[in-house]
């Protein structure tokens, strides 16, 4: 309701935040499940991940991929080195071995390789669900290595800003778990659900004292920010529409990319985008649909290579808007030998 926002934000935009933001974290705490005080806003994620790498220094960071670039970036600015490793990687049946039933005599894994470069100064960052793929994993199957990372004491970043489409339900976080772990960290998007990116607000979850040495905003976010989140947080038909039209959009969507001969492959999904493997170079798809006013992320930057796509779900009718798009554009691809030159 942008003028109920209007009139709560005309009463107090004379007025700096609360610097605590003691009513957004009570609104967050319940829906979230935690204390007031393992709640940290800061202004949207892209900045949680600046202050969190300049104020701890890894020495090494190890990078779950694919990634988001701004896990990279600071890494690469802040770590005296980074390991870049395939979430896949941390499958491995050895992770939940007790080293005395591990035969071999040194790590025999990329992943067991990694661990041995960690100290308690170390850094780790995984994102689940993780982009573009989309693909979450539990708490239960995520338990084996967070072990593993325990026994280092090393800090752990796991970036959720896509779970609430799966569920704001804490059995399908790792919330519950910072209470037993001092360097465990939770990065939550609050605008990514409520398709707002220009409300730049983010949360993170640690235990109360686990952040203190880092050097945050004294006001982080805006009270117009404050005033539309607590808007969008009271509107508790959301979460129920949302997943009710995601579970049905996003199966016949993708089964309708599937039966295009421009796309090769449709990657299962949980979240509100698809990834997509193309016959033709992503970047001339992307091109393409921008001639029908269409964007959508070309993948080559997570390392994914040239010819993958992410593709945003939204309403039926924009969806079946981007299915007719793309049908004209196939009718002018050269297949099942296509070339960029061909559009």
């Amino acid at each position: 309701d942008w003028q109920q926002l209007q009139q709560q934000s005309q009463q107090t935009l004379i007025h700096y935040p609360d610097s605590e933001q003691l009513s957004l974290k009570a609104v967050l705490s319940h829906r979230f499940g935690l204390p007031p005080a393992h709640i940290t806003l800061t202004n949207g994620i892209s900045s949680a991940i600046l202050t969190l790498f300049s104020s701890l220094l890894p020495d090494t960071t190890l990078l779950l991929t694919p990634i988001y670039s701004e896990y990279q970036r600071a890494a690469q600015r802040y770590s005296n080195s980074v390991i870049e490793l395939e979430q896949s990687e941390t499958d491995s049946p050895l992770l939940s071995s007790s080293p005395s039933s591990v035969s071999a005599p040194s790590p025999s894994t990329p992943f067991l390789q990694a661990l041995s470069q960690l100290t308690d100064r170390s850094v780790v960052v995984l994102v689940n669900p993780n982009t573009p793929e989309g693909r979450y994993r539990t708490p239960d199957a995520l338990k084996a290595l967070l072990s593993k990372l325990a026994q280092i004491q090393c800090w752990v970043l796991v970036d959720e800003s896509f779970l609430p489409f799966v569920g704001f339900e804490a059995d399908k976080s790792l919330r519950p778990q910072i209470v037993d772990n001092p360097k465990l960290v939770i990065l939550q998007s609050l605008t990514k659900y409520y398709a707002c990116p220009g409300v730049r607000i983010g949360a993170l979850f640690s235990q109360a004292n686990s952040l203190l040495q880092c050097e945050w905003a004294s006001w982080p976010i805006s009270v117009l920010d404050e005033h539309y989140l607590r808007q969008a947080l009271q509107d508790t038909q959301h979460p129920h529409a949302t997943q009710a039209f995601l579970s049905q959009e996003r199966d016949r969507f993708s089964q309708l990319l599937a039966n295009s001969r421009l796309i090769q492959s449709v990657y299962p999904a949980t979240a509100n985008f698809v990834l997509v493997k193309t016959h033709v170079k992503a970047q001339v798809l992307v091109q393409a649909l921008s001639a029908f006013n269409i964007l959508i992320r070309d993948c080559e930057s997570f390392g994914l290579g040239h010819n993958h796509c992410r593709i945003a779900i939204k309403s039926q009718e924009e969806n079946d808007t981007f299915l007719i798009a793309l049908m004209q554009i196939q009718e002018n691809t050269c297949l099942p030998e296509p070339s960029e030159e061909c559009l």
